[in-house]
């Protein structure tokens, strides 16, 4: 079983989410490289597509939003830790004001927990996808 650096497959998955269909990203099952592939940037050795279309011996990398490791993951948060500023949050998850939403986990004093929360759901949820794809997450 291959191992997948868990940093790189979740940079791989935001890149497929932020790209909008043009961003594809593909992991070896031989050796656990991940490839990333669109318009503007390829990697050096990139898969061949086999004649069916797909990528014999590789695994697709979902989408962040779809893993449930995208976006998605701040307003969880806020739901549950910080129940009375979720408009807030919205207000500022709709904005892309990252600064904001620091500078309230500060105010809450609620970055510590933000980042707990970030690291289990992100490294529980790409075990279960390499669990499921017959690879092995590295520690």
């Amino acid at each position: 079983m291959s191992t997948v650096n868990m940093d790189e497959l979740e940079q791989a998955a935001m890149m497929v989410e932020d790209g909008d269909g043009s961003v594809t990203a593909l992991v070896s099952r031989e050796t656990g490289m991940i490839h990333v592939l669109n318009d503007e940037y390829m990697d050096e050795e990139p898969p061949l597509p086999s004649a069916s279309g797909g990528y014999d011996g590789y695994v697709l990398v979902s989408p962040a939003g779809t893993l449930g490791i995208g976006d998605g993951l701040i307003l969880r948060f806020a739901a549950i830790h910080l129940a009375e500023d979720q408009h807030t949050v919205r207000d500022l998850f709709q904005n892309r004001n990252t600064e904001g939403f620091a500078r309230l986990l500060q105010e809450r004093g609620a970055a510590e927990a933000w980042e707990r929360f970030h690291d289990e759901t992100i490294q529980t949820t790409l075990r279960r996808w390499c669990e499921a794809n017959a690879l092995q997450l590295a520690d």
